[in-house]
């Protein structure tokens, strides 16, 4: 107790002194700015005068703007933009011959769909286009999770080609409707 009574002590002591040299730093305004002319009466009208150049804030020759407002004098101009003006209306073009996303061309959709030139496309399915109501079709023999034969569900569910399933679940189709059962007794 005796030592936090010693440091508010301290504390109070450190916040007078500081609050004397505040007070003792403050100095009126024309001292900062320079002397004041003359210390007598000033001649009538012309209030005090500055013997020093240097103004508050360096600004000099101030008055009311002859309305022209501000002028760039050099050709570097603001995000190096020169010459703007109204737009001719004609949009932004692209003059190189290598566009955003290698795209060329493009114009209104023909009605086809996207074609794939290459012979590897995405998730390897080719012969894209409008859909002739068959369903995807699949032109290689490893397809997507092995699944082959797609197309219109006959009603019979997935089938599944191949031995190897996912997570070894075999003959998958419609479920019988007897929910999961508990196979061992340590699940509740």
């Amino acid at each position: 107790m005796r030592s936090a009574m010693r440091a508010l002590h301290i504390f109070l002591v450190l916040a007078l002194l500081n609050a004397i040299f505040l007070k003792s730093e403050a100095r009126p305004l024309h001292e900062l700015i320079g002397e004041v002319h003359s210390s007598g009466p000033s001649p009538p009208g012309e209030g005090h005068k500055f013997t020093n150049s240097e103004t508050l804030g360096r600004t000099k020759d101030s008055g009311p703007s002859p309305g022209e407002g501000h002028k760039f004098t050099n050709s570097e101009t603001l995000g190096r933009i020169k010459d703007s003006g109204p737009s001719p209306g004609e949009g932004h073009k692209f003059t190189n011959s290598e566009t955003l996303g290698r795209i060329k061309d493009s114009g209104p959709s023909p009605g086809e769909g996207h074609k794939f030139t290459n012979s590897e496309t995405l998730g390897r399915i080719k012969d894209s286009g409008p859909s002739p109501g068959e369903g995807h079709k699949f032109t290689n023999s490893e397809t997507l999770g092995r699944i082959k034969d797609s197309g219109p569900s006959p009603g019979e569910g997935h089938k599944f080609t191949n031995s190897e399933t996912l997570g070894g679940i075999k003959d998958s189709g419609p479920s019988p409707g007897e929910g999961h059962g508990h196979i061992t007794s340590t699940n509740q």
